[in-house]
């Protein structure tokens, strides 16, 4: 019986010893080196990307190990010098611009604003009454760009500007003798009204109003009353927005109404060549520009010139251009087109390229020369109007500007992501005034036979669309990110078998996997002192009896009874749930000291 005991009891001091020991293991396991060859050799073996599965394989050599290893480092590479070309085209071009699919109609779009201006920009009788120390005088010299005198040093403001422009300029209803359009004949004052552009005053024909076209617009800037008899009403037009769902009968900007001459645009012009006083050209006649009309024209440098006494014909051609929303989440650097609610001009309510250049234009010349051309948007109401005296400044200025090379350029005014614009071609002939000749055109007799029946004084103009549908160009995306994420991840499936679920294993083997596992050791490691906690009271009186009886008289005496030991604790604890469980209890408990010996508990009844 003690034989039995004496082996129950070592039995229990090893088995003890063995799983504490087992346990320190167990808190090590996780942050080991072992462990984390293990987790990489079964990663390594489970893989879904090819090739690494022969790296981890325990029936071939080193040397084949090797060679997959180097394999899957070359495919690697080519998969990253492949991508970085991919990643190279997305960047460097992400926009393409294509024809577009549909036809548009020209009905749908503006007809072009069409300005004219007459080549002379202040009439001579007009002039003779001017004296030549009068402040007014100085300001002719500055709207006739005369820079030899720098003595004068008048500083002119925009008010009494706009008085002595008015009052020796051209008026529209002098040049302009006949208007049609739409073959119907028009009062030319309700189709056409005065502007100011850089060639002086000029008359513009479908134009936005200046309320739709100017911020904090106001009555000083129109240079003209309303006409009180017209019937046409302004409304807003943007080329992104394009017109508004319910319109007037009569508005403005107008669209066509046909191809042909019979349903353009034609009017016929009278130079008044004895007024001319000073013009920026060598010849007689006007210069003609045909724009949006949801921008300022310039027209000294980018208009044509049809001279007096001659017939012109101006086919039109429309080129609308149109941007998918899917190009806003591109850079603005990148894409370098703006969208309409992108607007950060001062001056200007709509954006388009040619706005921006004159509103950096304005600022560039206050900057440099403490002044603005009399032409330019008054972006500070309270500067002075150039004048004479600043030509050498404005002149210098203006060549930097348009050379593009030097620091004083608007390389920043980048086109609009939506923009219409216009291509005119102009063919010509002299006007024949015999009367023997029979002219095939319905125009009226006063105008070849009254007091303007000088022909040489004379222009005919015809503003006309060729066809009434055309294509217009659309801005996309041509390397989205879709397309660039299709493209990498074909080249990583081809080269290395890798998919979004080969990310999902690496992130599983660095996270998830050891939070598991360590999950799973708290776990167990709270289990065992949940089932060793209650032996812990039990074993004192037994130890200080073996302390007191260390001579061996313990030893040899009779182990005690079950009941003797719990009285000996001064309180009756409750019956053990089984003797299988208080058993294994014991075998688990580990031992403190070596040279003890564990007391020995007979079998429960």
């Amino acid at each position: 019986m003690r034989t039995l005991t004496e082996s129950r009891r070592r039995h229990s001091g090893s088995s003890a010893c063995k799983k504490d020991s087992e346990s320190e293991d167990d808190a090590n396991t996780i942050c080991s080196g072992a462990a984390i060859k293990r987790s990489v050799v079964y990663y390594l073996k489970n893989s879904t990307l090819h090739g690494l599965k022969y790296i981890a394989e325990e029936s071939i050599t080193i040397p084949e190990r090797i060679f997959f290893g180097l394999a899957f480092v070359l495919v690697v590479i080519l998969s990253v010098f492949f991508i970085s070309n991919v990643y190279m085209k997305w960047s460097a071009s992400p926009i393409i611009i294509s024809t577009s699919a549909k036809q548009k109609l020209t009905s749908n779009m503006p007809f072009p604003a069409i300005t004219i201006c007459n080549l002379n920009q202040a009439l001579l009788s007009k002039v003779e009454l001017i004296g030549r120390s009068s402040t007014n005088f100085s300001l002719l010299m500055g709207l006739c760009d005369q820079g030899g005198d720098t003595t004068i040093s008048y500083i002119g403001t925009w008010k009494y500007f706009k008085a002595i422009l008015v009052d020796v300029a051209q008026p529209c209803e002098k040049m302009l003798l006949y208007c049609t359009y739409g073959s119907r004949e028009e009062d030319c004052s309700w189709l056409f009204t005065s502007i100011l552009t850089d060639d002086g005053l000029c008359c513009n024909f479908n134009a936005l109003h200046p309320s739709y076209l100017i911020r904090n617009y106001s009555d000083d800037v129109r240079l003209e009353t309303a006409h009180p008899n017209t019937r046409y009403e302004p409304i807003d037009w943007t080329p992104e927005k394009g017109y508004a769902r319910n319109l007037p009968e009569f508005y403005y900007p107008r669209t066509s109404g046909g191809t042909g001459i019979r349903m353009g645009l034609t009017v016929v012009l009278n130079a008044s060549i004895a007024e001319y006083y000073c013009t920026k050209s060598m010849s007689v006649g006007f210069k003609v520009l045909v724009h949006n009309p949801a921008e300022l024209p310039k027209v000294s440098n980018y208009g044509f010139v049809v001279t007096a006494g001659r017939e012109a014909r101006i086919p039109i051609e429309p080129i609308y251009e149109d941007a998918l929303p899917t190009i806003r989440s591109i850079k603005k650097s990148v894409r370098r087109c703006l969208f309409s609610d992108e607007n950060d001009l001062a001056y200007y309510r709509t954006y388009s390229r040619k706005n921006c250049e004159l509103e950096c234009e304005a600022k560039l010349l206050l900057r440099e020369c403490s002044c603005v051309l009399y032409y330019l948007p008054r972006i500070d109401p309270q500067a002075r109007v150039c004048g004479p005296n600043d030509n050498q400044c404005t002149d210098r200025v203006q060549t930097e500007i348009e050379s593009s090379l030097t620091n004083l350029s608007c390389e920043s005014c980048w086109p609009g992501c939506f923009e219409l614009t216009y291509k005119a071609t102009i063919s010509t002939a002299s006007i024949v005034s015999d009367p023997r000749f029979q002219a095939g055109e319905n125009l009226p007799d006063y105008i070849f036979h009254g007091p303007y029946s000088n022909a040489s004084e004379i222009s005919i103009l015809h503003f006309y669309y060729m066809t009434n549908i055309f294509r217009s160009t659309t801005k996309s995306e041509m390397f989205g990110f879709t397309e660039f994420l299709s493209n990498t991840g074909g080249l990583l499936g081809l080269f290395m078998g890798f998919s979004i679920f080969s990310v999902i294993e690496v992130f599983f083997y660095i996270t998830v996997r050891p939070y598991c596992a360590s999950r799973t050791l708290r776990q167990r490691h709270k289990r065992r002192q949940e089932q060793l906690r209650w032996l812990t009271p039990i074993r004192m009186p037994v130890r200080r009896a073996v302390r007191r009886n260390r001579g061996g008289l313990l030893r040899n005496a009779p182990p005690p009874a079950y009941n003797d030991l719990q009285k000996s604790r001064g309180k009756l604890d409750k019956p053990a749930p089984g003797k299988r469980k208080l058993w294994r209890t014991l075998q688990v408990r580990p031992v403190d000291r070596v040279d003890e010996e564990l007391p020995t508990y007979p079998y429960l009844d």
